[in-house]
């Protein structure tokens, strides 16, 4: 069969066709993407300009369905038919139908579907396994490849019965499902919505693509339907790139020989890529340096930062105010840390799944329900759903407040990006408390220098602090036994309000405070892990404490002036409570305030002597 013929007879099949370079894979025409066609008059114009020329088939739409291939390569160091073998180990094998063998002996298979797929280049299915899809092309059978071997269908497939199968579920789930980003390779795109303030956004508003483009020795070749098409530097005809495809403001590149690899990108994401090999935190450093973030509030707003002395002396300051005890404090930052085993993270998850299901807290009084993100950088589902049950949960239990994400995909949290992506999802989950297992893991740098835990506290920490959310975050205990501290720099303790060593000596929970900026933290804390049935509750051991006698006769005599208090209200240590204690007389110290309450919560109103 003649070229030509081959060409007519793929049109015929609602297939676009265009002309390939001969023993090449180059199109003759440079607008490809938007020429492609199965009129058969012009493929038979383009057949008599270029008799020899080879057919190059554009994937994507074809008549009223989409079409893909899968190339499998099985060249230059690649192996695509092992790893394909390793994906129909896991999810069945791929049906039988049209395949093309390719010059070079690896092979195209063809597939349907109903929804448009996008090129790749091994992202989605793994090493030496492509796709081309929507916006794509391959060379097909009878054309030659520049080794001289030709394109051919195999297992007796011939164009008149060119009907490729559809797609699997399981293919199809692998190409339409948001890859996981791996977190060891740099980052080429955005992953969150922009804020106007970051780098990030203020970079892309003072940037346009053609000043980028041009800039790195792209050529623009045509625009179409409010599509712009690039070519990429070193080569003069073809497109190698799109812009404003469909009207999303991106480059997205599907030349295997640009600048940067094949996918989508923001224009701070180019810059990144090919500025600092996809480092968007060493990118995000040059261009504060160069362009420091200018204030964005008008002078009154500067102003009113400051404090108003006159409100300030007649508010009431609250001197212990817990959203969790003793982890928790509202709007606070937490650091616990401890050597590997320990348990520190069970801990946690302990106390905040708690918080989010109104339950009580180490076995002292439950309080409402709180919104919790707590973000997982350790375990899996399956140690996820073990940690639950032994704390005595199940899927009865009312966990919506409690939004867990294991391993995130999230920017390093040492950076601008990063600390847009909490606060984004602090905003669309309401959540009061943030739960950051290990900090070491979702932050970027070296763990010994100070600069990497300074910008944490530069970014994160202080976005936390502003809005008032709670931060709990674990560490891993420094190697050095003689020392108690969290493992890398000091500089760790710096922006957090309370730090807790844990320890599990006898049997028990021990939390030691290692730093404070708040007094009415407890300096040492012992918890016991009790065993009913299968679940393992963690309680205060203190709550079966006694009490000193002054602070027994201040329970007391706040029990007989305020009959009524509740045990909700326990947290009412503050400045206005003891004004109240004074206007009845009744004499306090601020210290003994909290455990008085305790003890009524507790109801343990006996003399401490009295056995």
């Amino acid at each position: 069969m003649s070229l030509v013929d081959a060409a007519l007879g793929y049109a015929r099949r609602g297939i676009r066709i265009i002309p390939i370079t001969p023993r090449s894979k180059i199109p003759l025409i440079d607008a490809w993407p938007t020429q492609a066609t199965s009129d058969e008059t012009t493929i038979r114009a383009w057949w008599k300009q270029w008799p020899a020329a080879g057919i190059g088939i554009a994937t994507g739409k074809a008549g009223r369905r989409q079409f893909f291939v899968l190339d499998i390569d099985d060249k230059n160091g690649k192996n695509g038919s092992d790893t394909l073998a390793e994906l129909e180990t896991q999810h069945g094998k791929l049906p039988d139908t049209v395949t093309v063998l390719t010059g070079t002996g690896g092979r195209h298979l063809y597939f349907t579907t109903t929804v448009e797929i996008r090129n790749d280049a091994g992202k989605r299915l793994g090493e030496g396994l492509d796709i081309r899809g929507e916006g794509g092309y391959v060379v097909a059978p009878p054309s030659t490849h520049e080794n001289g071997h030709t394109y051919q269908f195999e297992h007796g497939y011939a164009i008149g019965d060119l009907t490729p199968v559809d797609a699997p579920d399981w293919l199809m789930r692998r190409l339409t499902t948001q890859p996981k980003i791996d977190e060891t390779k740099p980052r080429d795109h955005d992953d969150f919505l922009h804020d106007p303030n970051l780098p990030s956004s203020r970079y892309d508003a003072a940037h346009t693509w053609r000043q980028l483009l041009e800039a790195d020795g792209w050529k623009f070749a045509y625009s179409h339907d409010g599509t712009d098409y690039w070519t990429r530097p070193g080569k003069d005809r073809g497109v190698s790139a799109s812009v404003n495809h469909d009207g999303n403001d991106a480059l997205i590149v599907f030349s295997t020989n640009a600048p940067v690899p094949e996918g989508g990108y923001t224009r701070f994401g180019y810059f990144a890529q090919t500025r600092h090999g996809g480092d968007w935190k060493k990118a995000t450093n040059e261009w504060l340096h160069r362009n420091p973030t200018p204030p964005s509030q008008t002078p009154n707003e500067l102003l009113n930062m400051l404090v108003n002395w006159h409100d300030f002396w007649n508010q009431d300051h609250v001197t212990e105010d817990w959203l969790a005890y003793p982890l928790i404090a509202r709007g606070r930052q937490t650091a616990l840390f401890a050597v590997a085993k320990v348990g520190k993270s069970y801990l946690a998850l302990a106390c905040t799944a708690a918080l989010a299901t109104g339950k009580p807290i180490f076995g002292r009084e439950p309080l409402p329900k709180t919104h919790v993100l707590y973000l997982d950088y350790e375990m899996t589902p399956g140690d996820l759903l073990e940690r639950l049950e032994r704390l005595g949960y199940d899927e009865q239990d009312d966990l919506s407040h409690l939004h867990y994400a294991i391993i995130p995909s999230l920017p390093a949290l040492n950076a601008y990006d990063g600390a847009a992506s909490i606060m984004k999802l602090v905003e669309l989950t309401g959540a009061q408390v943030v739960v950051i297992d290990t900090l070491g893991r979702a932050v970027e740098g070296e763990e010994n220098s100070a600069d990497t835990y300074r910008e944490f506290a530069r970014t994160t920490g202080l976005a936390l602090k502003a809005a008032g959310i709670a931060l709990l975050r674990t560490d891993h205990a420094g190697k050095d036994k003689g020392k108690s501290g969290q493992r890398g720099s000091s500089a760790k303790n710096d922006d957090v309000d309370l730090v807790y060593q844990m320890e599990r000596p006898d049997g028990l929970i021990k939390l030691t405070r290692i730093f404070s900026r708040i007094s009415w933290a407890p300096h040492e804390v012992e918890l016991v892990e009790e065993q009913f049935g299968d679940s393992h509750p963690i309680r205060l051991k203190d709550s079966e404490r006694s009490f000193t006698p002054k602070q027994f006769e201040l329970a007391q005599a706040i029990l007989d002036h305020f009959p009524h208090i509740r045990p909700g209200q326990r947290h009412k240590a503050g400045r206005q409570f003891r004004k109240e204690l004074t206007a009845k007389g009744i004499k306090h110290d601020t210290g003994n305030i909290r455990p008085a309450l305790d003890a009524i919560w507790l109801n343990r109103l006996r003399d401490p002597l009295d056995p």
